[in-house]
């Protein structure tokens, strides 16, 4: 097949195109803004705020990241505060939904110019089923078990004890953050940032264990901790700057491996207790160094930066296997001592050698050695029930890439701009033979701004990509992976890709009315592959209008959709295509709102959001045909509504509807015993209509802004 060629394009899509980057609407009236965190206010003022709210459904979905999953009555507790000296000595701090499961505390403070510190916490609840169930027992610990009198079968029909020992299960975890950072100047042009934080999750998360041909679906532990610590110095002269830092995580679970009775028949003698290891201890610690020039002749700015690090795994490994009838051999090593190290360095440099002219570059290099210890693995087996007769050695997989960036602006005239650019990559694969081991990415694109006044700014930009591949698609090796010749995986198969892009803002003439509008086309083409993705195409649109109809009320609206198409070819007989699939995509979201202040103390806010997707998906050839369609639909409508019955007492008012639906036929129906080699949760697609209803009183200490120094 004939490659096309990526200059033709690049001339024709420059032309087009879309926005690398919005254009520039009328400069705003800055005259009235208030400085509600200005680092020069005086004084102290502070506001609590508390209430309680009612949510008249459960709902996970509608909890999720909420805290608001469980019907019933809520706490509204929230307050916020600032202490400011005239020294330069401040002190802030904020409390946010202390009664719910979705709560903040923030505290920082410090002194100008001398020391900041910062301390926070935050929890977010992942709440994702709350319509599932299990007989197991130890649901959230490392060891599940079935009933005492539970009564085995080769299918889910004969498990006679399912029903009585169904238990309901809830679904999802809590992430609770802490941290802390400082900064300290030790003189006016040195400085060091220390920032530490930690993510504590619990909680549980679906998991599918099998025996043969045979499945579980069952809850699996969620029970660990990550630390990451951020250590920044930095020196900065008058036209230049040094900076030496470390970054370093650590991953900590107490829930490395999953055990569990085989709710089934046992296959073979022995396999009534399945085992599986889950995510393995891990640390990552990284050292890197910048620095930067500027103020240099042709207003020329050069940064440097390069880094190490060094990841590693060394967990002892669980045994072959947990089922003692089967007779194995000793494991190559305890543990795999995994150990990944990286490198990667780059070089920018931005210039103006002319008044109308702006030149960019970038020279970036990155690796990963991954010098993790190799063997055959000798006794490998099947799912806890017969050991699988070949030898295979683990991966290593390594890369080298390398990236040259580059591009140019030139201002024809003060209303007019157009620029150029284009990015050339390289990927090397090294370690493990894969498919592709080297390829090679370039990208062209040209753009245009278009400025002929304060109220106008139209941006259009489009392009082309290549990929393609300096030695072939290995065959022996996809065969020596079990893939038919003729397949080719999307992420190393040749790629041809064209795109267009566009913006624009307008403020119509002297009316308090703005729109902005953007559009994106692209066009990915496969062309070398017989098997596989063949091709796909995206496009999106979006429009926003805001219409401040006076100092006191203004009004927006808001649209867009995006479609994805992706076409798909098959083999069902290991050869030559004998199937086609196509999935298309499409999202639709409007929405709108209004705010007006009726008085000082009188403000309403009103908002509504409206959002649906369809994913089609359909098969031709080999008696196939079209899969039925998943559907989503929201609709979201909030009012707030506050009210000043003194100058230090607000009442507010809120109320929200949410309504969800969704048909997806992966999970529609299916309870635990609908499938008769699956004991499933009986996950129900999500649909709910939830109303919440808040009420609260906001009091403030002090004056609700502080004042500025004359």
């Amino acid at each position: 097949m004939e490659t096309r060629s990526i200059l033709l394009t690049l001339a024709g899509a420059s032309i087009l195109a879309a926005a690398s980057a919005p254009a520039e609407p009328a400069a705003p009236d800055t005259s009235e803004w208030a400085c509600s965190k200005c680092p020069f206010e005086r004084g102290h003022r502070s506001a609590v705020e508390v209430g309680g709210a009612y949510v008249d459904e459960s709902s996970a979905k509608f909890g999720d990241y909420t805290g608001l999953d469980e019907e019933g009555g809520y706490l509204i507790a929230n307050a916020e505060g600032r202490v400011s000296k005239e020294s330069g000595y401040y002190l802030d701090y904020e409390l946010v939904n202390l009664g719910l499961d979705s709560r903040e505390v923030g505290i920082e403070g410090g002194k100008q110019g001398r020391y900041e510190f910062a301390l926070w916490y935050d929890r977010v609840p992942h709440t994702i089923w709350d319509t599932t169930a299990t007989p197991y027992t130890g649901n959230g610990s490392t060891a599940l078990t079935l009933p005492s009198d539970w009564v085995y079968a080769g299918s889910t029909a004969g498990m006679t004890a399912l029903p009585a020992t169904l238990r309901d299960v809830d679904v999802g975890y809590d992430r609770d953050r802490y941290g802390a950072a400082g900064a300290f100047w030790f003189f006016e042009n040195l400085k060091l940032d220390v920032v530490y934080r930690r993510d504590d999750r619990s909680g549980t998360r679906t998991q599918f264990g099998s025996f043969g041909s045979t499945s579980t679906q069952m809850l699996r532990p969620i029970d660990d901790a990550t630390d990451r610590l951020d250590v920044d110095l930095r020196y900065q002269g008058s036209h230049w700057f040094l900076s030496a830092g470390f970054h370093g995580s650590l991953y900590d679970t107490k829930a490395a491996q999953l055990r569990w009775d085989n709710p089934f028949t046992p296959m073979v003698a022995g396999a009534d207790v399945g085992r599986m290891a889950l995510e393995p201890d891990n640390q990552y610690y990284e050292f890197n160094a910048s620095a930067g020039w500027y103020g240099l002749p042709w207003d020329t700015t050069v940064a440097l930066s390069v880094a190490t690090g060094d990841g590693q795994q060394d967990t002892g490994f669980l045994p072959w296997t947990i089922n003692p009838a089967i007779a194995t051999g000793p494991l190559p090593f305890g543990n795999l001592d995994g150990q990944v190290t990286t490198n990667r360095a780059d070089l920018t440099v931005s210039s103006r050698p002319l008044e109308r002219l702006r030149l960019r570059g970038t020279v970036a290099w990155d690796e990963r050695d991954n010098e993790t210890r190799q063997t055959n693995w000798t006794s490998i087996i099947y799912t806890d029930l017969f050991q699988v007769g070949d030898e295979p050695q683990n991966p290593a997989y390594d890369f080298e890439r390398t990236r040259f960036f580059g591009s140019a602006d030139f201002e024809i005239f003060d209303q007019l701009t157009i620029g150029a650019g284009g990015e050339y990559r390289e990927l090397k694969r090294r370690g493990t033979p894969q498919e592709v081991r080297d390829e090679e990415v370039a990208d062209g694109w040209g753009w245009l701004q278009y400025r002929p006044s304060g109220y106008l700014g139209i941006v259009v930009k489009g392009g082309a990509r290549e990929r393609t591949r300096d030695d072939g698609y290995d065959i022996d090796v996809a065969q020596q992976n079990g893939q038919n010749p003729l397949l080719r995986k999307y992420n190393m198969a040749y790629l041809y890709q064209s795109y267009a892009e566009a913006n624009a803002n307008v403020a119509l003439g002297k009316l308090p009315l703005t729109l902005g509008a953007s559009g994106y086309y692209s066009d990915d083409s496969y062309n070398l592959s017989t098997l596989g993705v063949t091709s796909g195409l995206s496009r999106r649109w979006a429009l926003d209008l805001t219409w401040a109809v006076n100092e006191k009320i203004s009004v927006w609206v808001n649209g867009g959709e995006e479609r994805i198409d992706a076409r798909t070819s098959g083999s069902s007989t290991f050869s030559d295509p004998d199937w086609q699939s196509t999935v298309e995509d499409d999202f639709v979201t409007y929405g709108g709102g209004f705010r007006a202040q009726f008085a000082d103390d009188i403000v309403l806010d009103l908002s509504y959001t409206h959002a649906d997707g369809d994913s089609d998906t359909s098969i031709t050839g080999v008696d196939a045909g079209r899969f039925p369609t998943v559907e989503s639909n929201l609709d979201s409508f909030r009012a707030e509504f506050s009210y000043g019955i003194n100058e230090r007492m607000d009442a507010a008012f809120t109320f929200w509807h949410e309504g969800y639906s969704s048909d997806d036929w992966a999970i529609a129906g299916i309870e635990p015993d609908t499938l008769p080699t699956v004991l499933s949760l009986g996950a129900d697609p999500y649909d709910y209509s939830v109303n919440y209803v808040g009420v609260s009183l906001r009091y403030y200490f002090g004056p609700r802004r502080l004042t500025l120094p004359e």
